[in-house]
């Protein structure tokens, strides 16, 4: 077979042309790259201690609280990054701790861990039977009462980007608004484990996207987890290019051409939840049912096939035994 290359050129340019038209958007499909760890999201450790100080050192509330915020690194860790505490069946210590959601299991109970050491001390609020701190990614807080499951929207921390949006503000904080109040709703129909939302919306101007997530502690009801959020965006500074809005029970932020989370699938996922123990027991007994019905079905099958070759070959002595 001989081959020639006539027809090469025009093959070759078509080939370069598809390369030139395609490889643009190959880049545009590319994902971003998100420095979850950057300076730019740091803020100074904020605190309130929110109850009158007293001298309790060497109070069984002191002890207790003191056993509380040294166990917590030694806590088995969880994806979900909410954390419930308590010590001591008098003068009892309730506490509770949640990260942003970008966090590893492992970084998170860090963070929860630094940030209890850092408010217990002399630094922040000492001697108080109820306190709250707020870092860059994680909050804690504790009380002599109940509070898991109680919503709080107070103190308030706001990190807002000097620079407000140009051009049609109702328009900016409209679409802003809408982008929030759906991730609000996604986040507070979420279940006793994650309470949280994600996602973009297109802005005012063209090549304008917003980004924003949405985060309640995963102990609140989805009602008391939308009045909070509600709260906040009623309450936050309005028409701003980036913000950043925090209360113990609730949080928010956006941000304006910025992706500031990561997508989905780059998340540590879900740890499997183990099996209690009449799940694996029942587990184990299905099992073994299923076994033996496979088996007897085999015998069965066995038996038929058996038997009908058994006559065939009966068949076939008798036929080869007839002299004709």
């Amino acid at each position: 077979m001989v081959m020639t290359c006539s027809s090469s050129r025009p093959q070759h340019l078509l080939f370069f042309s598809f390369l030139f038209f395609f490889i643009p958007f190959l880049s545009l499909a590319q994902p971003i790259t998100v420095n979850i760890d950057s300076s730019i999201w740091n803020f100074p450790s904020n605190t309130a201690c929110l109850s009158k100080q007293s001298n309790f050192s060497g109070s069984l509330f002191s002890n207790n609280l003191n056993r509380l915020v040294s166990s917590i690194p030694s806590r088995h860790s969880n994806t979900y990054n909410f954390y419930h505490f308590s010590v001591g069946d008098q003068e009892r210590v309730e506490a509770t701790g949640l990260c942003n959601r970008v966090l590893t299991r492992v970084d998170c109970l860090n963070c929860i861990s630094q940030a209890a050491v850092n408010l217990t001390t002399t630094t922040y609020c000492p001697a108080h039977r109820e306190a709250y701190v707020r870092a860059t990614k994680c909050m804690f807080r504790y009380s002599d009462k109940p509070i898991l499951g109680k919503l709080e929207t107070s103190p308030v921390l706001e990190a807002a980007k000097p620079n407000d949006a140009a051009g049609d503000k109702d328009e900016f904080i409209r679409l802003q608004s809408e982008l929030l109040n759906r991730l609000r709703q996604e986040a507070a129909a979420g279940g006793v484990k994650r309470k949280y939302a994600q996602g973009n919306g297109t802005g005012p101007q063209p090549n304008t996207t917003f980004f924003a997530s949405v985060q309640c502690t995963p102990d609140l009801s989805e009602r008391d987890c939308n009045k909070c959020l509600n709260y906040g965006f009623g309450n936050a500074t309005k028409g701003r290019l980036g913000l950043r809005w925090f209360c113990p029970s609730c949080s928010f932020q956006i941000e304006t051409n910025l992706r500031f989370f990561l997508i989905e699938s780059e998340y540590e996922s879900d740890l499997p939840r183990k099996p209690r123990p009449e799940q694996s027991k029942r587990r184990r007994v299905l099992a073994l049912a299923t076994l033996v019905f496979i088996k007897i079905c085999y015998r069965k099958q066995s038996s038929a096939w058996m038997s009908k070759n058994e006559r065939r070959l009966l068949i076939h002595d008798w036929t080869e035994g007839v002299v004709c």
